[in-house]
């Protein structure tokens, strides 16, 4: 198949492109072209503003594809525009959306694809509505429309993720022994996807008619907590992650302005999703990669393209530790001012309905 882009140099993209090249697809991409490939093979592109809408419907006419893959349109305005810029042109179209369409915290663990949209961020709520409008032309005149909706996805092209978002300082401060914020206790949830894996199912959908009409969860098979999550990282890197688990409040509380969104509207719910009906549906969804093996590979991309950034970046973190560290203390000594005898052993005491 010859497979149109819409955009190609982001994370996911990138890998996308790859896995075209490699099941024998031909890749055509569009986008401003002020992002550097991180492949390095020739493939056709096109430059334009996707925000012209005439400029774009034009430059589209001279493309022939069989299939388009969606992966920069963040409201329904555009997805209506690429309705009828690619209506009874081309045989798929796959649009890249969000976990963020449910919003948090989800009515069920794991969630399904059957997850009511209660999207907190503006994110979500404009990738809910840009589902809205490719699952309406798929009702109304068939639409040859499919949803991806992926969680967290990592790889070589990014930085590794804590509650902060992609940051660069964080594998120099696990190296370092520098402490690690982890919302609530750290037993939230968290499941990250590698952009390999990303790949297949995108590029594993195409030409499916069993795929059309319907939204999936692409998302990794390894559901772990905050805690687990830093704790494997480091692991996988050769150290020991110093865990501070802290409340979403205090964090927010204790953090430049801004700093901890991601936190507030994404991190501190559960974020574990069902991935059985991509499986079901795409059958070269399968063989994901495992956390430590994809983060070992990420920061062997981050140490030779030298992008790591001193522990010093968020200096708030550690003012937030010393802080949790202090009061702490103070806890303990007033708990042996209130408390000054020994602890007395708990009576066993009967069940009330017995």
């Amino acid at each position: 198949m010859r497979v149109l882009v819409l955009g190609g140099t982001g994370l996911i993209s990138t890998a996308i492109v790859e896995w075209l090249v490699a099941k024998g697809h031909t890749p055509v991409l569009f986008n401003r072209g002020l992002s550097p490939r991180r492949f390095d093979y020739d493939v056709e592109t096109h430059i334009g503003n996707r925000a012209d809408f005439a400029g774009f419907a034009r430059g589209m006419r001279k493309v022939n594809a069989d299939a388009v893959i969606d992966m920069i349109t963040f409201d329904a305005k555009t997805a209506a525009h690429n309705v009828r810029v690619f209506r009874d042109r081309v045989r798929h179209f796959v649009f890249c959306s969000t976990v963020c369409v449910y919003g948090g915290p989800l009515t069920r663990i794991p969630a399904d694809e059957n997850e009511p949209h209660r999207p907190v961020s503006a994110y979500g709520a404009n990738k809910s509505k840009a589902e809205a409008a490719y699952l309406k032309a798929f009702r109304e005149f068939g639409f040859p429309a499919t949803i991806m909706r992926p969680s967290h996805c990592y790889g070589p092209g990014q930085p590794l993720l804590d509650i902060w978002g992609y940051n660069p300082s964080l594998v120099t401060r696990i190296r370092k022994g520098r402490p690690i914020v982890v919302p609530g206790d750290g037993q939230g949830l968290w499941q990250p996807g590698y952009i390999g894996d990303m790949a297949k199912g995108f590029v594993g959908a195409l030409g499916r008619k069993a795929t059309m009409g319907k939204a999936y969860n692409i998302v990794g098979d390894e559901v772990m907590t905050w805690r687990a999550f830093h704790e494997r990282m480091a692991k996988a890197i050769g150290c020991e992650a110093r865990i501070v688990p802290m409340t979403t409040p205090q964090i927010v509380a204790g953090s430049p302005k801004g700093s901890a969104d991601m936190l507030v509207e994404i991190f501190q719910y559960h974020a574990a999703y069902t991935n059985a009906a991509l499986k079901r549906d795409v059958p070269d969804f399968k063989d994901l990669l495992p956390w430590e093996e994809g983060v070992r590979r990420t920061v062997a991309w981050m140490d030779a393209a030298d992008i790591h950034q001193s522990a010093n970046l968020f200096p708030w973190v550690d003012r937030l530790a010393s802080v949790l560290g202090k009061f702490e203390s103070e806890l303990r000594v007033l708990n042996l001012r209130l408390n000054p005898h020994k602890p007395v052993a708990s009576k066993t005491r009967r069940n009330p309905t017995d």
